[in-house]
């Protein structure tokens, strides 16, 4: 027989207890500006390396080696 130690208005409660915290601190981090300036520094480096991949394809397409 299963019986409901914990009801369900407490299981909410405590779940919005942790859960918004969690929300206001992540959106502190999305708002803040080393945030986007490290969000632009990794974007900036998937693009160098995904030109450097396609230039080292394209050279070894043109000049292949033996």
């Amino acid at each position: 027989m299963k019986t409901k130690l914990v009801p369900s208005w407490l299981r909410i409660v405590s779940v919005g207890a942790i859960v918004l915290p969690v929300l206001s601190f992540y959106s502190q981090i999305v708002d803040s500006d080393y945030f986007k300036q490290y969000l632009a520094d990794v974007i900036i480096n998937i693009a160098h390396s995904f030109s450097a991949a396609l230039i080292n394809l394209a050279i070894n397409a043109i000049f292949p080696t033996a």
